[in-house]
């Protein structure tokens, strides 16, 4: 049976500069295993950074020549099809100096087919066209406090 998954962890705390709560850092334990699976599924990277985000933006544009970069509003976005350098920076070079996630939103797809959107820093989270066997692997990696919405 093919399920959406959506999913939530509510685990933020604030830094000072920053105008946005984020994740506990403890938090992102989960994310290689959510990557991996994932970009195995998926072809095309889209990627939302904050525009005061200065140093994650340039830190995201030196990861590939590949992206697309556009901009709207207070956010950039970063669209490329995925290649070596963007799914060895999105597994191994993905967090910030302060152990959080670079990016406010990171989107994985193929074709016209979305597979996983991370939104929030990873706190939102939609997965599409699950196996039952998917959702369980979600559920083991995903932290204790995390919230759960299948259709």
């Amino acid at each position: 049976m093919v399920k959406c998954l959506h999913f939530e962890t509510f685990s933020y705390t604030e830094r000072e500069g920053s105008p946005f709560g984020i994740p506990v850092p403890e938090h992102y334990d989960f994310w290689i295993p959510l990557m991996k699976h994932f970009l195995a599924k998926s072809d095309t990277v889209v990627i939302h950074c904050w525009n005061e985000e200065s140093i994650t933006i340039e830190e995201t544009k030196a990861i590939s020549n590949d992206f697309e970069i556009s901009f709207e509003g207070k956010l950039t976005y970063f669209k490329s099809k995925l290649n070596e350098e963007i799914i060895q920076s999105l597994l191994f070079e993905n967090l910030t100096k302060y152990g959080e996630l670079k990016w406010f939103s990171v989107f994985l797809s193929k074709g016209n087919k979305a597979q996983l959107n991370l939104g929030h820093w990873s706190t939102e989270s939609t997965a599409e066209n699950l196996s039952d066997q998917e959702v369980d692997f979600i559920k083991s990696i995903m932290p204790l406090d995390t919230n759960y919405e299948t259709w």
